[in-house]
This record gives structure tokens, C-alpha cells and sequence, in this order.
């Protein structure tokens, strides 16, 4: 009976104990700490990131795991089948809080560092999920965007994909390098420490690096000595190799740095627990109970008279309204000179304590005396716009 089903969720899923109860007893957890004790009468498992390998679950009773994340690099899915143990994934859950972060990043630098978007060159590393949805906003604001993906190059029938150019190339040419790729460590195309090195020698002197895809598809070292040579004039992370345990000295050469929250929007938590608890439900035969409505946003009408003003400027302050980025980036900044443990600790927490950002379709943009131009720009970049 589903009543006597035990389910452990992190506390970490946005309306978890709600959907869950429906098909069972929740016990809410730490994902962050969980142990193997924690499992030994557990049905099943929802989680976030938390690593998910025969450590953990060796032995336990668990027959299903689901993980309300797009990436795998946590999961020992090998392993998994192995035990008998069915798990999921929440792929593209995230994708356009991430893209939105992204953009947001771009045009607080270009407003601070007094750079204009439209003309310059992105190269997006990873045409998949997120990639596509910052590529294509790239190329709305203007500007000339090169896609490389070696593994849908190497498929014929990927036509889209004949006009990739090689990584080279798009190194080469990138004002911007912004990967987007799953972290692989075999196969035909490995993306561990993808920029190393060798890689980064070949970059245009100046480029910027903007990093919210895995931490290690970075050579840490490698970018660090890249910084402090100038041929990266600068660099945005929000992953980190070997995080929680994040690179100070990385960090305190970035001209952004925040712990993980580009998918962390409201709207990607929910999406993530949604697409785990249907999966749930699939899994036992039935059908989902419920469909939750989301709270009513934090910021619902921004509106802007973009007389006079240059677009950009008008879309640096909208998305700033919204994203928040700076105030993440001073909030991690605070963590550089704590002890490892306590920076550890710290990262985790902040991560935890996140729960105000909102997509930016969840706010209505009323402009006024904009062109038809920039308006066409705000609505690629996600909003509800509505002219006045």
C-alpha cells in the first residue's frame, strides 16, 4: 500500500512534502547529509545534487531515486542498474533560469566595463538544453554567436549542426566563451578540463570566460594563470572545480563569482521536483495528483520609458531588477578569506538559502516610447512585455 511507503526528500525541493505525501510517508532530510543509516527502510529517494553511488545506497532498501537536476556528473548510473535501482534526472528543468543568469551576467559586465554586446562574438560551447536558449538570446542582442559541439557535429543527419566550427576556432575568435557542456571524463569527446592549458593559449587576448556549466570542464590553474596574464581580461563563475571546496584565489579574480545559483530560480526548483515526482508516479502506475500553482512573483510589473535611452542600458536594468546577481556576487565574495571548512560550510548554505529569485516571465515589462527593436530584445530575453 502507498501508505506504507516511505519516501525520503531533501528539504531542498520546493513544495516536496506536498507532492510526495501524496504517494506516501515524506520524511524530509538534509540532501547534503545524508548517510547510508538514513536509507535502511527507505522506498524512495528524492534528492537535489547529493552524490548518488554504492556508498550511499549499498544495501539499502531504495528501488527508485529521483535527482530534480539536469546534470548526471553525481550520479554512478552504471552502478545503479547494477543494484536494480531506477533513478531519474530533471533535463532542461533548469535551463531558462540558467540562461537568464547568464544573460544577466553579460550585460552587468558590459555595463560596467563600458562594453557594447551587439557586434561582439560568443562562442557557445554545447549547443544542447541551455546552450541553445543562450545562444539564440546572444544572437537577439546583436550579437555574432559561433556553436561548437563536436558530438552533434559528428551525426550527418544533424543539419543544424554541419555549421559548428571546431573548438579551436571558436576560441580563436570568442569575445565571450560560454560553455555549456555535460562534465565527461571518456568517450570520443571528453569536456573534463576541456579549457586547460593548451586550450586557453589559443583564445583572442582579451576574451571572457563565463562559466555556469560544470566547474571541472575548467582547469582551475590553468584559467587562474590565464587571469593573471590578461590573456583573459576577465571571467564569470558560478561552478567551481571540486565544489563546495571552491578556489578562493579563482574567485577573487573573478569579475563575478556565486555559488551555483544560475538554475536556482523558483520556477527551475519546481520544474525539478515536478519532473522527479511524475517520473514517481509513472514508476508506481499512477497517475500525479496535483498540479501547484506558483506564488505570485516578488517583482510583478517593472515599467520603463527607454526615451533617450541606449537598449542596452534599458536591458541591463531590467534584468538586474530581476536577477540579482551582483548582490549573490557580494554575498559569496564575503566566503574568500574564511578557513576551508568554514568556506565549505558557507557555500552549501547559501545555496540552501535560496529561494527569492524569479524567472523573468513571471514579470509583466510595460515599456514606453521603445522601438520596435528593443522591444523584440526584451521579448527574447523572457519577458512578459506589454507596450504602453
Amino acid at each position: 500500500m502507498l501508505s506504507e511507503m516511505k519516501i525520503l526528500c531533501d528539504t531542498n525541493l520546493p513544495l516536496g512534502r506536498t507532492l510526495f505525501s501524496t504517494l506516501g510517508e515524506v520524511m524530509l532530510i538534509d540532501g547534503t547529509r545524508l548517510s547510508a543509516r538514513d536509507l535502511r527502510d527507505a522506498d524512495m529517494l528524492m534528492v537535489r545534487n547529493t552524490p548518488l553511488n554504492a556508498r550511499l545506497l549499498e544495501g539499502s532498501p531504495v528501488r527508485f531515486i529521483g535527482s530534480a537536476v539536469s546534470g548526471t556528473d553525481h550520479v554512478d548510473a552504471d552502478w545503479l542498474e547494477q543494484a536494480g535501482i531506477t533513478w531519474v534526472n530533471a533535463p532542461g528543468a533548469n535551463s531558462e533560469s540558467v540562461a537568464e543568469y547568464c544573460l544577466a551576467a553579460l550585460l552587468e559586465y558590459a555595463h560596467m566595463r563600458h562594453r557594447k554586446l551587439e557586434g561582439a562574438t560568443a562562442a557557445i560551447l554545447g549547443a544542447g538544453w541551455i546552450g541553445s536558449l543562450v545562444g539564440r538570446r546572444c544572437a537577439a542582442l546583436g550579437m555574432r554567436v559561433l556553436w561548437c559541439d563536436p558530438p552533434r557535429q559528428a551525426h550527418s543527419r544533424d543539419v543544424e549542426a554541419q555549421r559548428f566550427v571546431p573548438l579551436a576556432e571558436a576560441l580563436r575568435e570568442a569575445d565571450y566563451i560560454i560553455p555549456f557542456v555535460p562534465l565527461t571524463r571518456g568517450g570520443a569527446h571528453p569536456t573534463w578540463h576541456l579549457l586547460n592549458r593548451e586550450t586557453l593559449a589559443g583564445i583572442r587576448h582579451g576574451a571572457v570566460l563565463i562559466n555556469m556549466s560544470r566547474g571541472a570542464i575548467c582547469d582551475t590553474t590553468a584559467v587562474i594563470e590565464a587571469l593573471q596574464e590578461g590573456r583573459l581580461r576577465d571571467g564569470i563563475f558560478d561552478v567551481w572545480e571540486g565544489e563546495p571546496n571552491f578556489s578562493p584565489e579563482l574567485a577573487a579574480l573573478a569579475f563575478l563569482s556565486t555559488p551555483h545559483l544560475a538554475g536556482s530560480a523558483y520556477e527551475g526548483k519546481i520544474n525539478g521536483t515536478l519532473a522527479i515526482y511524475r517520473a514517481a508516479c509513472a514508476f508506481l502506475g499512477l497517475r500525479p495528483a496535483m498540479r501547484p500553482t506558483l506564488p505570485p512573483p516578488i517583482v510583478p510589473r517593472i515599467e520603463v520609458d527607454a526615451a533617450g535611452k541606449p537598449e542596452e542600458e534599458v536591458l541591463w536594468f531590467i534584468t538586474q531588477k530581476l536577477s540579482m546577481i551582483v548582490a549573490d556576487h557580494l554575498n559569496f565574495q564575503e566566503l574568500i578569506g574564511l578557513p576551508q571548512a568554514a568556506r565549505v560550510r558557507r557555500f552549501l548554505a547559501l545555496r540552501r538559502a535560496y529561494t527569492y529569485r524569479r524567472q523573468f516571465n513571471s514579470t509583466t515589462l510595460v515599456l514606453r516610447r521603445g522601438s520596435q527593436r528593443l522591444a523584440e530584445k526584451i521579448a527574447a530575453l523572457g519577458f512578459t512585455l506589454e507596450l504602453a
